[in-house]
């Protein structure tokens, strides 16, 4: 067993608690602390990104199963900072955390296979912004994205009259389209930004603006079709079933853009 199988076990570890807290426990206690749910978050928080760091040893390390350790690390991150300012956010932590939990088991699946590695100090300065910038945005949409199947669930169960522990226990409705409005908007400045430092990259490395790869495409897709829900939802009030299939499919191009291209050419084509 080597050492990134070790780490990645090791990393998986630190999730399952915080994946696992009941439901009732993951906001406040009765003192208004919650400290548990933090403790356990901070846990989660640390143990992919010392794994990120560690395994890659001042090296971008770029295959299928880094990318993914490296999604889960960015997600983690951004969601830590999101619960600090929100408190119905903390409440995700139901379908995220577990959500996580299955991406690093296929991420420590793959673990084995060899990953392509560049040295940090070989990328340039408007690389690595672009690639910051990219996890932010993948981040923000995949906590948008949470959001949004909570309210889908929320609705459901309050028309059927059937609520589950796990459902009980999401953000209410009204804080649930809150929250999925302002992580969409913060995604979309992101990806926007992202898109640019993109350009930027492209030019200083091949002398053109864009090249339109499948990456490129579908985050172009992607910011398009998070333009129009933005929009619709401002000016039409989008709410429920339409605008979560709107946000699991900017979801969706964006995975498509982000891991799945990786996963084409790191474990399909290889």
């Amino acid at each position: 067993m080597n050492g990134s199988i070790i780490f990645g076990i090791a990393a998986l570890l630190t999730l399952l608690p915080a994946a696992l807290l009941p439901a009732q426990n993951q906001v406040e206690s009765a003192q208004g602390e919650g400290r548990l749910f933090w403790l356990l978050l901070s846990v989660a928080t640390v143990g992919p990104i010392a794994l990120d760091i560690s395994a890659g040893g001042g090296l971008w390390q770029s295959g299928f199963s880094a990318t993914l350790w490296t999604i889960v690390a960015g997600t983690m991150l951004v969601y830590f900072a999101i619960c600090l300012v929100s408190r119905s956010s903390r409440k995700l932590r139901a379908l995220l955390l577990p959500y996580l939990v299955i991406l690093s088991v296929i991420a420590l699946l793959w673990s084995s296979v060899p990953d392509t590695s560049v040295a940090g100090s070989s990328m340039t300065v408007w690389l690595q912004v672009h690639i910051g910038v990219s996890l932010v945005t993948y981040a923000l949409i995949t906590v948008a994205a949470t959001a949004a199947l909570g309210v889908w669930l929320k609705e459901r169960a309050l028309r059927s009259r059937k609520m589950s522990r796990l459902v009980d226990g999401l953000p209410a409705v009204s804080d649930g389209e809150s929250t999925q409005l302002r992580l969409l908007t913060a995604a979309e400045i992101v990806l926007g930004l992202g898109l640019l430092s993109g350009m930027a990259t492209q030019f200083f490395i091949a002398g053109s603006l864009m090249a339109l790869d499948h990456k490129t495409t579908l985050s172009i897709a992607a910011f398009l079709v998070l333009g129009v829900l933005l929009m619709m939802q401002r000016s039409s009030g989008l709410r429920g079933r339409n605008a979560t299939r709107l946000v699991l499919m900017t979801y969706l191009l964006m995975t498509l853009a982000f891991p799945g291209v990786k996963f084409v050419t790191d474990v399909v084509l290889s």
